[in-house]
């Protein structure tokens, strides 16, 4: 409702000019320095409750619509200022837009403001690259609103929201850490729970996983604490990944990546098998086909799949003689590059980016192979053009630049990644810096290179860099050796800045978009052979929770950073505005968010 200390203070126009400008340039950021500056803001009285703080959310910080001064909500420094200040009854809240009247000691509505709100968001989101379609109720659902009952969840000053657990359905702990930290993934969250996917598929022959994913997270963010059975998910994921069918245990970064390409086919329209498909097929990136009695060797083999009681199971000794050889051709081997006769390499089959595995790994086509008629057929998980929701949150552009000795001439290869292998060294104890710093460093080719500029076999050195940043950032740590699993200590830090890991710095608009904070840790406790999953989630601000199964428990942020860790999950803290702003499409929208 309205009042009429709304309605007096906005009868000047000025006034009115302030708050919409508070609104555009505080509440909905869409500069770089308008978004360090909200950062950056805190209550003037206590210097607490940042305004990106959600420890006592709905509301936290007041900006006074007459003045420049913040203030908390929550400890009633609001009504402080006032008492210094009678005028000065009007505040906005920087969460959500709203208006505060002190004077009533309410949140008030006006139909000005609510219009001024709406066309900041819209230019926020148009920047962002979010397509903002707002809700109109059906008559039908218009029947139920009498019906509908207000859900008010008890918000605590210490705690989050309490994380529901998911059950174990018979060794399904790998698929329960993975979705764990895809629903706790802010942008991805956000996507799956702003209503922004529309089905192509409203038969329901077939199970979208775009659409059950949706379904999960809903169920996940209910304010219900009793766990969770993703049973639809799983049978989703037999009829669609039939290699990963039955109850044996699984590799969890395996399973993170087929999920993401199905999330990606069914995003984009591809289409998927339906329960009465026997013949699958797997489409590589050559165009050579692989049936389903091959199939459970489409994964990248450049790991040994740690199984778990509800983890992973191991591999066959076929595919550990398939890891060894794509390691050694993902380490830029000469001998999956050197020429028969002269021992040189041509520049065309230089040493491959470690990425290149990806389009075996991703590239999924779950039709027939002879329907070329598919929408979205032509879309892989590789597919640079494409601009689901997938595309825009976890693939990245990794940079690969040949510099040959004696000429001064470099060539490069852009490839696209979804996450980053990491080795681990086998003894001792390392860091996810030290793991970084030797993904990156220049490493020297062994034999020599054809330089396509002055047609001479030269030296050359090879190392590769970051084109493109994702907005999230997924480090596999390859913890396994043959059949051993690596126990090595590997450290790593809550802040992550890959600055010093980006090509072309000098070119770039800003730095300051290649921070990332933790959010998810995987964990494996056991041997290669068997074990168990569990997770490290981010809950909320500076609150973390273990998930193992539906078993939830408070930890500390130190015992999150001494784990073993097995995979970890960063988030960006701040997204780059899109410049220019693309032509958002139904099934994209990438916002900054927090958790």
């Amino acid at each position: 409702m309205s009042c009429k200390h709304v309605e007096n203070f906005l009868s000047v126009r000025t006034n009115f000019v302030a708050v919409d400008a508070v609104l555009r340039f505080v509440v909905f950021p869409i500069s770089e320095k308008a978004i360090k500056y909200k950062s950056s803001l805190s209550c003037h009285y206590c210097h607490d409750f940042p305004v990106n703080s959600q420890r006592n959310r709905p509301i936290s910080l007041l900006a006074c619509a007459h003045c420049i001064h913040f203030s908390c909500f929550t400890n009633h420094h609001i009504e402080d200022h006032v008492k210094s200040n009678p005028d000065h009854n009007i505040s906005i809240c920087l969460d959500q837009g709203e208006l505060y009247c002190s004077i009533c000691h309410d949140f008030v509505y006006c139909e000005r403001i609510e219009a001024a709100y709406r066309n900041a968001l819209s230019m926020y989101t148009n920047k962002f690259g979010r397509s903002e379609r707002p809700w109109r109720p059906s008559y039908k659902e218009l029947e139920y609103v009498p019906y509908l009952k207000s859900v008010c969840l008890p918000v605590s000053a210490s705690h989050s929201r309490q994380t529901r657990g998911l059950v174990n359905m018979g060794n399904t702990c790998f698929l329960n850490v993975v979705v764990q930290a895809l629903t706790h993934t802010p942008v991805l969250r956000d996507f799956l729970l702003s209503d922004l996917h529309r089905c192509d598929n409203p038969t329901r022959s077939r199970n979208c996983l775009a659409c059950e994913m949706i379904r999960i997270t809903q169920e996940i963010y209910r304010p219900v604490l009793s766990p969770y059975v993703p049973s639809n998910l799983l049978h989703s994921i037999w009829l669609h990944a039939r290699h990963l069918a039955g109850y044996e245990q699984r590799d969890a970064h395996e399973f993170l990546i087929t999920l993401l390409t199905l999330i990606h086919s069914h995003l984009v329209g591809e289409q998927a098998p339906r329960e009465d498909d026997t013949d699958e097929t797997l489409q590589h990136h050559d165009g050579s086909s692989t049936t389903s009695s091959t199939k459970r060797r489409w994964h990248d083999s450049e790991k040994l799949l740690m199984a778990g009681n509800g983890g992973s199971r191991g591999v066959s000794p076929e595919c550990l003689s398939n890891s060894s050889q794509h390691e050694k051709k993902f380490k830029s081997s000469p001998s999956s590059v050197t020429s028969s006769t002269t021992g040189e390499m041509d520049e065309r089959s230089a040493p491959a980016s470690p990425v290149s595995s990806l389009s075996d790994r991703t590239e999924i086509v779950t039709n027939d192979s002879n329907n070329n008629n598919s929408r979205g057929a032509n879309h892989t998980a590789t597919d640079t053009n494409c601009d689901c929701i997938v595309h825009q949150v976890f693939f990245g552009d990794l940079e690969s630049v040949i510099s040959y000795r004696g000429c001064d001439h470099r060539s490069s290869t852009v490839d696209p990644f979804l996450d980053l292998s990491l080795d681990v060294a086998q003894r001792g104890s390392t860091s996810l810096a030290a793991c970084l710093s030797s993904y990156f460093r220049p490493e020297a080719i062994d034999g020599l290179l054809l330089c396509s500029q002055c047609n001479i076999n030269r030296p050359a050195v090879k190392q590769f860099s970051l084109l493109h940043l994702p907005t999230v950032v997924c480090f596999y740590l390859k913890r396994c050796h043959q059949d051993t699993k690596i126990n090595t200590s590997i450290s790593f830090p809550v802040e992550l800045d890959l600055t010093p890991f980006v090509a072309q710095l000098a070119d770039r608009q800003s730095a300051w978009y290649d921070r990332y904070s933790l959010y998810a840790v995987l964990n494996h406790s056991g041997q290669t052979n068997s074990g168990h999953y569990t997770a490290f989630i981010r809950s909320g601000p500076g609150c973390w929770c273990l998930c193992d199964d539906q078993k939830i428990v408070p930890v500390t942020l130190e015992r999150v950073l001494t784990t073993d860790a097995y995979v970890l999950l960063y988030h960006k803290n701040f997204l780059a505005p899109n410049s220019p702003s693309p032509t958002p499409s139904a099934n994209s929208a990438t916002a900054p968010s927090g958790s």
